[in-house]
């Protein structure tokens, strides 16, 4: 994680907001944190100086407001990434909230912190589009770059982490290593976004190519045997 990563954390309720705020100040010592307490505040803190990641509560006082300010963000440039705190279950969500991460209450703190060094990478990621996923993870093992992908599909996020050309984490949710890079190679329409460096310890170290063959693998059976509701 960089030490200039800075978070505006958006918070109505005075109390929720110092408590979270000492809470990541104390595991993220290197990050800047910002606290406001209302939109109109956030947008003129964005204009003022850069914010690698900001976090909001999609139940504030007004909804309304909330959506229409994730709404303008989502059009940032360059762009932020987003944790929104949510009761709601993700399919009831407006539509103008794709492109964030919803992390759900009660809020796994684990999970934040985890959430927290991943996204304030991504003031340093390259965003692609127009290629799939599968090719160009071929091309980085044949390259063998070391770099970290952070994947976007809907309200999916999740990260690959590649040393040298090898696999040697991934990360999305509650799934790790190969179950979740099985998991983000199956989601549809992906956003890739690239930062050159990898910022974590190897916990395995796997070959791309044989990932992908049991990715080819897994896809095959799972369209020889739909589920109940595919083959409805």
């Amino acid at each position: 994680m960089s030490r200039s990563s800075t978070i505006l954390f958006i918070e109505e309720h005075p109390i929720v907001s110092e408590w979270i705020r000492s809470f990541i100040a104390t595991h993220k010592p290197l990050c800047r944190i910002l606290t406001v307490d209302s939109h109109e505040q956030a947008l003129s803190t964005l204009r003022q100086e850069p914010i690698h990641l900001v976090i909001t509560d999609l139940e504030s006082s007004s909804q309304q407001v909330t959506f229409a300010f994730l709404a303008v963000l989502n059009g940032w440039n360059p762009p932020i990434p987003i944790i929104a705190l949510s009761d709601t279950p993700v399919e009831e969500l407006p539509a103008m909230a794709g492109g964030i991460t919803v992390l759900h209450k009660p809020v796994d703190f684990e999970v934040l912190l985890e959430l927290i060094d991943t996204m304030t990478l991504a003031a340093q990621e390259s965003v692609l589009n127009g290629i799939s996923l599968e090719h160009f993870l071929q091309m980085i093992e044949q390259e063998r770059k070391t770099c970290t992908l952070r994947i976007i599909s809907g309200y999916q996020v999740g990260s690959l982490y590649i040393n040298g050309g090898r696999l040697i984490d991934a990360k999305t949710g509650a799934l790790r290593e190969k179950k979740a890079a099985l998991a983000i190679l199956a989601w549809p329409n992906c956003t890739i976004n690239l930062t050159e460096k990898c910022p974590v310890e190897p916990v395995m170290n796997l070959s791309i190519h044989s990932l992908l063959v049991e990715w080819c693998i897994v896809r095959d059976e799972s369209s020889r045997n739909p589920s109940p509701l595919e083959a409805a």
